[in-house]
């Protein structure tokens, strides 16, 4: 799902690893990494993909923690950097145990907003 843009042209600022990301793209519903420049994500993919965008990024290992972005839809190179990082996956599950998920990481424009320490 890497764009296909030169690599030394790509500048991110974040990276995100060894994560579960649900994309909501039936042809690769899943993946495990994404690159973030600006307010816009720059490229979706595997882990291996995304650390050859990260020189100079922050680079955070979601150790297995699901990305989802924060409002519904397809989660791809282009759209904003709103994402939500979760202990869990959330999407499946009832609200009273959504509310009681944690927030590991969330991301607004691009700009960490939140962190968990």
């Amino acid at each position: 799902m890497l764009k296909h843009l030169a690599v030394a042209a790509m500048a991110v600022k974040i990276v995100i690893v060894n994560a579960r990301v649900w994309t909501g793209d039936p042809r690769r519903p899943w993946a495990d990494a994404v690159a973030i420049e600006g307010d816009r994500i720059e490229a979706v993919g595997s882990s291996a993909e995304i650390m050859k965008l990260a020189a100079g990024a922050r680079v955070i290992d979601a150790k297995g923690a699901m990305v989802e972005a924060v409002e519904p839809g397809v989660l791809r190179a282009g759209i904003l950097a709103d994402l939500v990082m979760t202990e869990r996956d959330v999407a499946p599950i009832a609200p009273t145990p959504v509310r009681n998920a944690t927030v590991l990481l969330k991301i607004v424009g691009g700009r960490i907003v939140f962190e968990r320490a």
